[in-house]
């Protein structure tokens, strides 16, 4: 049995795509994943399975999440195991936002085959991406007309791919779990 994170796209913003933590956690359970944890609205589910193929587990979450909640969002999947490599690496630790800059690691639903030659900035400069380790892509966002940018989207049109985004505080406490 292996234990998984599993980032649910776009859920519980601007309230569109609501889903109680709770109903989450119970869809899960009843669906035959242990261990069943959330953390914070965003759809953050770690659990434990039985079934290791990554793609099975995408649609098995997907289908899951129409069933119990009437709507389909994407799935994006990893490994615990992943996300605590991340968390521990030694490139993690100076990622602490401030007033000047905000940190995010972005998750993208498949592989990325085409080369992304970093440092790569958006448009008005206001998302840097700095680094990518496979399918997650770390960036660093500033101040642009009084709003921080954030990378969901322009790491979406970038690669063509669907992602979720989440910040270096948030995937500390996930490994936690």
């Amino acid at each position: 049995m292996l234990r998984y994170i599993t980032f649910l796209r776009g859920i519980n913003v601007s309230g569109h795509k609501i889903i109680k933590m709770e109903a989450l956690r119970n869809a899960f359970s009843l669906s035959g994943f242990k261990d069943v944890k959330t953390y914070i609205q965003s759809g953050n589910v770690v659990f434990n399975s039985v079934e290791q193929e990554p793609e099975a587990l995408i649609v098995k979450i997907e289908d899951l999440i129409e069933t119990n909640f009437g709507f389909r969002t994407d799935v994006i999947l990893r490994k615990v195991s992943d996300i605590k490599s991340i968390v521990n690496s030694p490139g993690f630790q100076p990622l602490v936002s401030d007033d000047k800059r905000k940190y995010y690691i972005t998750f993208l639903k498949s592989e990325y085959h085409e080369p992304i030659a970093v440092p790569v900035f958006s448009k008005n400069d206001d998302v840097e991406i700095f680094h990518r380790e496979g399918s997650n892509l770390f960036s660093v966002c500033t101040l642009y007309k009084g709003k921080y940018g954030f990378p969901n989207a322009f790491i979406e049109k970038l690669t063509g791919i669907p992602a979720t985004t989440r910040n270096p505080l948030t995937l500390a406490k996930i490994s936690d779990l």
